[in-house]
């Protein structure tokens, strides 16, 4: 369960196995002392060691519902006009398709994207204006860093930044797999007006290994989804982060008319 999902709380598995919550936690600890998982807020995760090498296709293919959902979110959030920084996440990556929609359906104008990001070379170049930062290719991670990508964004201000985190942590922390990584987010962080975190339930309550900010005060909003933990929200929300957790579409009910 923990390498098909990732995170999981004492219910999830009281759930599943049928067992007592004592029994669970008993597990918890075993399963920790052996080091094949970490204890984090609300549950229990894999260590860093067992997630292996940051892959974008791969990280693409897990809780695609739940990217969606945050995704469509962020995006409505936007309005014309906006100088955006959309940072190589898959999450924010599903912001930008339905950025896409907006600007073919002509609800947004005069959008500006600056991104270190080598997957939106199809729908939104051909309706808003796109700058690649430049530096040297990751493939595995569809991406551009090093000094010359740093020192580009420099070069920028922006109203709006979109980031996603492999861990945010209790206090805020957040953070993401590689130094490369987290010095653009500071870096696009310095620069903007407000920041946009997109990182579904399964990321926070969880550090991972370079950190690059901490979610304080009211240029941060944090986007979620349905599943994070409510004690943990209201932490963040206590500091001044605005809180969002994104739901599915609802569906209209359309009748024939006679």
């Amino acid at each position: 369960m923990l390498r098909q999902y990732g995170r999981l709380s004492v219910g999830d598995v009281v759930s599943a196995l049928k067992t007592s919550e004592a029994t669970v936690r008993r597990y918890f600890t075993e399963m920790e002392n052996r080091g094949v998982l970490m204890r984090i807020f609300g549950g229990v995760c894999l260590p860093v060691q067992a997630r292996g090498e940051y892959h974008f296709g791969q990280q693409a293919a897990v809780r695609i519902s739940e990217k969606q959902y945050i995704g469509r979110e962020a995006a409505n959030l936007l309005v014309s006009g906006d100088r955006i920084f959309f940072d190589s996440g898959t999450t924010v990556r599903e912001c930008g398709n339905f950025l896409a929609e907006l600007l073919v359906q002509d609800r947004l104008h005069d959008i500006h994207i600056v991104t270190n990001s080598l997957v939106y070379n199809e729908a939104l170049p051909q309706y808003c204006c796109i700058n690649l930062l430049g530096g040297t290719i990751r493939q595995p991670r569809m991406d551009l860093c090093g000094m010359t990508t740093l020192n580009n964004i420099s070069r920028y201000n922006f109203t709006k930044v979109f980031l996603g985190a492999d861990g945010v942590a209790a206090d805020g922390t957040l953070s993401t797999t590689d130094e490369d990584t987290s010095l653009l987010a500071e870096a696009a962080l310095e620069h903007c007006d407000e920041a946009f975190i997109l990182a579904d339930s399964s990321k926070l309550g969880f550090s991972s290994f370079a950190p690059y900010g901490k979610l304080r005060g009211g240029k941060y909003t944090l986007i979620t989804d349905l599943q994070a933990n409510l004690e943990l929200l209201e932490i963040f929300r206590e500091r001044g982060v605005r809180v969002i957790q994104a739901a599915p579409p609802v569906k209209r009910n359309i009748r024939n008319s006679k």
